[in-house]
């Protein structure tokens, strides 16, 4: 690389040489025969005017003789002084082509280390001989040897993500999740709108905490799904959290979504099945030690304020908590924006926690709440109504709740 870059300046260095030696000698001259062209025209115009006033006689031939020949004299005059000047000449402005050169190279050398891409050329070289290594010594060599040329070039190129990206999988490799979780972080600064990113952040920070919800980790997850609903690695994620929180039927709607469109064989729509099934395992345990799961009923007419722009697929929560005490839904459903309005009936089945039903509780008011970012927590901007609390009896109960206000 550096040989190539040596002989282009040297081909440079030509075009700037030429104009000062190789067309010197050509340009004087060219110089002197306009100059010399340019007496011989002048002394013709004056002999002209000399025969015009020889014809009018203004002159008489001896004086029309004399200026004839001053002017030849002077006209000779002008060639030699012209030609001895053109011959003494000396080639001027030799000093700057040597300046030219150095300042060439200089700046080629300097924008090349800004702009060049023989770092880069560097990782793909060594990228390139990862399926060379025959040892897993040679491999960690060669994985120690790359990481060291992503990291020294991610901090003179930063917004580069696809090298943070490439040092998130690097420490995922080596088990190394909070390592993991920072080169996401710092790629996600570049592009804080990648779904990709995100969904990858949130689950490499996720491992980091242990596997647990934690607060930086929910923010970071519902994040990623306001910014895509439909992200697989953020589906996964939103169907544990739901599952952990109890929310059953939740749960399996996150899982079932996560792996719409992937291949049945495939390892990850079996684990999702999986999840699925074991669910539906709990829910049909919790639902043999009910038996009156039918017995209390409340009946919830839904609709939204024309006022409110919403999209189709956003999420609609509705559910019914006490009228004082635990915020945690005794029962609840989720909906779709497009589908309302719309009647829906909540009954003990609809219950997210064993123990914790309608039939649990005596005084109860309903909320149904439309969620700006798809997260069932409550947020600042989801649009809500709220009804008065009430007695809870056996039989059906009507609610009706028009969604118009804001949260601020």
């Amino acid at each position: 690389m550096m040989l190539t870059v040596v002989l282009l300046l040297l081909g440079a260095a030509l075009f700037v040489l030429y104009p000062f030696f190789i067309r010197q000698d050509d340009i004087i001259q060219d110089a002197a025969l306009t100059r010399q062209q340019a007496n011989v025209q002048l002394f013709k115009e004056q002999q002209a005017q000399f025969q015009q006033q020889l014809e009018r006689q203004e002159i008489d031939e001896a004086e029309y003789q004399r200026l004839i020949e001053d002017g030849q004299q002077l006209l000779l005059r002008n060639t030699e002084v012209r030609s001895a000047d053109t011959s003494a000449a000396p080639v001027q402005g030799l000093w700057l082509p040597p300046v030219l050169i150095l300042a060439m190279a200089s700046a080629t050398f300097f924008t090349y280390q800004k702009l060049g891409a023989e770092d880069d050329e560097n990782i793909l070289r060594l990228m390139g001989q990862g399926s060379e290594q025959s040892t897993q010594q040679q491999t960690l060599a060669w994985n120690a040897s790359l990481t060291s040329a992503l990291k020294a070039r991610v901090q003179q190129r930063p917004d580069n993500i696809y090298y943070w990206a490439m040092l998130a999988q690097s420490a995922i490799a080596r088990g190394d999740m909070r390592e993991a979780s920072h080169y996401f972080a710092s790629a996600i600064e570049v592009e804080p709108g990648d779904s990709f990113l995100l969904g990858q952040y949130a689950e490499a920070l996720f491992l980091a905490e242990g596997s647990r919800f934690s607060p930086e980790v929910v923010r970071a997850l519902d994040r990623a799904f306001a910014v895509d609903s439909n992200n697989q690695t953020v589906l996964g994620l939103k169907g544990i959290q739901a599952f952990e929180n109890r929310e059953f039927k939740l749960a399996i709607t996150y899982w079932e979504a996560a792996r719409r469109g992937l291949d049945p064989a495939s390892a990850t729509w079996q684990a999702l099945q999986s999840g699925i099934d074991r669910v539906n395992q709990v829910i049909g345990a919790l639902e043999e030690t009910q038996p009156q799961l039918l017995a209390t009923q409340i009946q919830v007419a839904l609709s939204l304020s024309p006022a409110i722009v919403y999209m189709p697929d956003q999420l609609v929560f509705v559910a019914v908590v006490r009228e004082s005490g635990s915020p945690m839904p005794l029962a609840a459903r989720k909906l779709r924006a497009k589908d309302l309005p719309l009647e829906v009936t909540l009954t003990d089945k609809d219950a997210l926690m064993a123990g914790q039903n309608l039939s649990s509780a005596q005084r109860v008011r309903v909320v149904a709440r439309l969620s700006q970012s798809g997260s069932a927590t409550p947020e600042a901007g989801d649009w809500e109504a709220v009804s008065e609390g009430f007695e809870l009896t056996e039989s059906a109960q009507l609610i009706s709740l028009h969604i118009d206000r804001q949260r601020p």
